[in-house]
């Protein structure tokens, strides 16, 4: 189980807002939660379970990092960057990383949780329903508020980011 879903967990945990450096304990986490209740997973549904427990730990992290979170000092390139020649493009990449994060950092967990599952994650609305266990038309109304409120968070962001009267 963790060979086969360890990578679309520290997704996961990281879109759900945990930061970079504390992912891998938020995973490992998830993992624990999972051996735990072995027993209480259905065979082929190994993937819903660490799904949810996902959104929970997550959830937890950045109930537990408060206010840090805003001031977090590992949002630059590290020390230890990756020395490919398209380290430009990696920095571009990170950039945009974070200002998808700024953006999602604003929803608020119910209507997150929803947006990354169906938008990033590609589920569908019946998958996040009984993975949540709520209503597909909940489900449903989660993603429509979503969508609009990251909207309109992207465009506060982009008025910021660009100068008045032009790219």
């Amino acid at each position: 189980m963790l060979r086969a879903h360890f990578r679309d967990v520290w997704r996961i945990v990281r879109r759900f807002g945990v930061p970079e450096n504390s992912a891998d304990d938020a995973a490992q986490e998830v993992f624990i939660i999972a051996a735990r209740r072995l027993s209480d997973i259905a065979p082929g549904s190994e993937r819903p379970f660490l799904f949810a427990s996902a959104v929970r730990v997550a959830a937890n992290a950045r109930r537990a990092l408060g206010a840090r979170r805003e001031c977090a000092e590992d949002d630059g390139l590290s020390e230890g960057a990756d020395p490919r020649p398209n380290a430009e493009a990696l920095l571009d990449q990170k950039r945009l990383r974070l200002l998808l994060d700024r953006v999602l950092d604003e929803l608020s967990d119910d209507l997150r949780v929803c947006f990354v599952l169906y938008e990033l994650e590609g589920m569908s609305s019946p998958e996040i329903a009984e993975l949540l266990g709520i209503p597909v038309g909940t489900v449903a109304s989660r993603l429509r508020r979503a969508r609009e409120a990251f909207e309109l968070g992207a465009a506060r962001l982009k008025a910021r980011l660009l100068p008045r009267g032009g790219a």
